[in-house]
């Protein structure tokens, strides 16, 4: 299975917003970077700008593409669609019942981290 997703880097004050996937989803218990799957008909920018909406209430008034990575897991195939999120609206907030850290580069690698991001923090040592 195929799966197209966006991926936000929400960055404030050095640091960069990350979510632990909640109960009942698959995954639950790992930290990620805010996001979710692109819908048929949307643009990159506008899935990223939806779902970190829905999210976490946030409206992004600027972002751009950084890179597309793939990751395989054992059930499927993601393709990562990397955004910089440069200018948002709103105060972050969980509206998924899940928790939400502002973290600095180097506590990303405390923690426990799906394994498809763990390219995006070997790429993040090149902006932070």
């Amino acid at each position: 299975m195929l799966v197209h997703v966006v991926v936000g880097i929400v960055k404030r004050d050095g640091k960069m917003l990350v979510a632990e996937r909640p109960q009942g989803k698959p995954y639950s218990g790992y930290w990620e970077f805010p996001g979710g799957k692109i819908e048929p008909n949307e643009t990159g920018y506008q899935a990223l700008s939806r779902e970190l909406h829905e999210e976490l209430g946030i409206h992004v008034e600027s972002a751009h593409h950084w890179f597309q990575h793939t990751h395989h897991y054992p059930d499927k195939t993601v393709i990562l669609e990397l955004w910089l999120v440069e200018k948002f609206s709103d105060e972050p907030h969980s509206k998924e019942n899940q928790q939400l850290r502002w973290v600095y580069l180097a506590e990303l690698l405390d923690l426990k981290l799906l394994e498809g991001n763990w390219f995006i923090v070997d790429k993040l040592k090149t902006l932070f």
